[in-house]
């Protein structure tokens, strides 16, 4: 800079200081306002400039609105999309566009297995766009939309998606209040209602009607907007909720753009599986193909109960047996016929217990005897208005879902768009061995947790050795000279086989005036239980005995005190 413009400067600073002040304030004033509100969408600031294209570049997001009551793998069926294309930073377009439109105009493509199976009639033209989000794993769903948006617009440059479900909106309608669209005023009770109608009130079989068919999306969208930017002080409700709907995946982002994408994945806002296998894993997972909008009428229970044997803490890896696992899902279909688009629900669920087995959703064809390994367990069901669904599935766990350091983990994976799915989680370990966790109720050598997936969640516990002696939970006297003993755990064979570690005598409580000589003929014992074989013993019913335990022991070495007990011969 000159002298010259440097002095020109310089009075320009001096003749309009207050109002630059002014100016620095007011614009200070709205970035700690903005920053304030934004919430968790804080993080996105620094990346502000990549995100939007501010200063001077351009940004192409497809957005893809899924209704949540007809659940697809990702989300939802796919209702409408919209290209937003971003300017310096500023909106500059958004055009929604249907799902049967010329977005279907593309040679026949293979659908994934079991679509063309349930959906096939005389009006299915195949895999298309609409069915693209089939991989629980939203970066893949992600990637195969894009792969089918360039069938019939291959010029067309995307920097990512946005992926929207349906409950995303009636939560915006619950921060914001009712909103006047088109004459009609929407609020949370009615939305779905009024988005149903607009959408579905034509001839399907007409194609003209359904080319043509109006969708109340676009208003809807301009009147979200209009009310946000009027009602600034309601901009951190509006964040907080959509905070919420990135937690719960009810808004799903994918960036071709690694640092936004990386960003996406650090705070759980990608939809994105684990990449790491370590620990236990457990994904329930539903497609509606054909149930219409039923999902908004069908609860799912989930239990999910894990066994760790004994032999699994074995000092010989030869004698180590894997953890197992029992997983049983109780589905109610609890819509009637008359709630709109509700009727008999056709679901292909899959439930997995790999994140690696995600690849395999866009598999064409079903399991089979060679790939059926690493591919997850299937079902398909149907269910009518009322009616209700059990399904189980067994599995053997690897051993690695048990840490060296003795942890068990086990990472749930929210499917996106559920709601109300109530899971219960069983830890079960040997007797004596007990839990120390954070996340799980602890009860002697179980652990429980239960509750509503909301957001995917990682479940650990930590198993502490057996420091108890083994206790006793039984002794009975049913037939003359056998004496029967049960242990909470198993025990030392060496020490609980030995003649010598007990002693029985006639205590002539009911019978004083008779007195068994009894001897100890020998020792039979079966992990937990020890039956004790006598002679000399008489018909004294109701007679009492007692029985000296010593030197007993469980497989971890905690010795059982001396102690003498009493049975009561009851012979049948």
């Amino acid at each position: 800079m000159t002298k010259t413009k440097k002095s020109a400067f310089l009075e320009f600073l001096k003749k309009h200081r207050h109002k630059l002040l002014v100016i620095f304030f007011v614009f200070l004033f709205l970035v700690t306002f903005v920053i304030s509100v934004s919430g968790g969408l804080r993080v996105f600031f620094p990346y502000l400039g990549e995100l939007t294209g501010f200063p001077f570049g351009q940004k192409n997001y497809l957005v893809i609105f899924q209704n949540n009551n007809e659940l697809r793998p990702a989300g939802g069926f796919i209702s409408s999309f919209a290209k937003l294309q971003l300017t310096a930073g500023v909106p500059t377009q958004l055009q929604i566009e249907d799902v049967y439109g010329s977005i279907d105009d593309h040679a026949y493509q293979t659908p994934p297995w079991p679509m063309e199976k349930l959906l096939a009639n005389e009006w299915y033209k195949g895999y298309s766009f609409r069915d693209g989000n089939y991989s629980p794993n939203f970066p893949s769903s992600a990637q195969e939309l894009i792969r089918l948006y360039h069938l019939t617009r291959p010029d067309e440059k995307l920097d990512g998606i946005i992926a929207l479900n349906y409950q995303t909106l009636e939560d915006l309608m619950n921060a914001l209040g009712p909103l006047e669209v088109e004459g009609r005023w929407l609020n949370q009770d009615n939305l779905f209602e009024e988005i149903t109608a607009s959408v579905n009130d034509v001839d399907r079989h007409n194609l003209e009607s359904l080319a043509n068919r109006k969708s109340i999306l676009k208003p809807l969208s301009n009147a979200i907007i209009k009310k946000i930017l009027l009602n600034p002080f309601k901009l951190r409700k509006v964040s907080d909720t959509i905070t919420r709907a990135l937690d719960s995946k009810d808004i799903q982002l994918y960036f071709t753009n690694q640092s936004l994408q990386n960003l996406a994945l650090k705070n759980g806002w990608a939809g994105a599986w684990p990449t790491t296998t370590t620990g236990d894993f457990l994904a329930v997972n539903e497609a509606n193909l054909g149930g219409m909008k039923s999902d908004r009428y069908i609860t799912r229970d989930i239990t999910y109960h894990v066994k760790i044997p004994e032999s699994y803490f074995a000092e010989s890896a030869e004698a180590r047996e894997s953890p197992t696992a029992d997983l049983t899902m109780e589905a109610h279909h609890y819509g009637i016929e008359n709630i709109p688009l509700s009727g008999p629900y056709t679901g292909y669920f899959r439930f997995y217990n790999n994140p690696k087995q995600a690849d395999y959703a866009l598999a064409t064809t079903g399991p089979t005897k060679t790939n059926a390994e690493v591919r997850p367990a299937e079902e398909i069901i149907k269910l009518n208005p009322g009616e209700s669904i059990t399904l189980k599935k067994s599995y053997q766990l690897s051993p690695q879902v048990i840490g060296s350091d003795r942890t068990y983990s086990l990472y749930l994976s929210k499917q996106a768009g559920t709601q109300a799915d109530h899971y219960r989680i069983i830890i079960e370990l040997p007797r004596g061995y007990r839990v120390e966790s954070e996340e799980f109720q602890s009860r002697e050598n179980f652990a429980y947790w239960d509750g509503q997936l909301n957001t995917d969640k990682k479940l650990t516990l930590k198993i502490l050795d057996d420091e108890l002696p083994p206790r006793l939970v039984l002794q009975e006297n049913r037939e003359l000279n056998k004496i029967s003993l049960h242990f909470n755990e198993d025990l030392n064979q060496n020490y609980a086989s030995d003649p010598f570690s007990y002693a029985v005598t006639d205590l002539n409580f009911k019978h004083p005036e008779k007195t068994d000589d009894i001897r100890i003929r020998k020792i039979v014992t079966t992990s937990k239980d020890v039956d004790i074989f006598l002679t000399g013993q008489t018909n004294q019913n109701e007679e009492r005995y007692g029985v000296t335990l010593k030197n007993l022991r469980d497989t971890h070495g905690n010795i059982l005190s001396e102690r003498q007990i009493t049975v009561v011969q009851r012979l049948d």
